[in-house]
């Protein structure tokens, strides 16, 4: 550590004025975190209705469809499109949340 640099940086710092060290503040605090739509949390559950309504349909987990689709076992009926399109923006909320420490 290099204690003259430091010392004398606190001296600067010390003689700025109370806008300036405001202005310098701003400079180094750390970024504010992203914030998400106060309205992600309701679409998740929209989201999470739509799965469960192909789940019912389909009877088998949003997971289990999403493997078997991948690996070409489903066919591509429009539902297929449609559910993994639902799939993949409820895995991408859900992440979102969990970044956040909301999930």
């Amino acid at each position: 550590m290099n204690q003259r640099l430091v010392e004398s940086l606190a001296q600067i710092i010390l003689s700025l004025s109370q806008e300036e060290r405001q202005l310098l503040d701003t400079k180094i605090a750390p970024p504010a975190p992203a914030t998400l739509p106060p309205s992600l949390q309701q679409e998740v559950l929209d989201l999470e209705k739509r799965l469960q309504t192909f789940e019912r349909q389909y009877q088998m987990s949003s997971e289990e469809f999403s493997q078997r689709f991948r690996a070409g076992e489903l066919g591509d009926a429009m539902d297929f499109f449609e559910w993994n399109v639902f799939y993949e923006m409820w895995k991408s909320a859900q992440n979102l949340l969990q970044t956040f420490g909301r999930g």
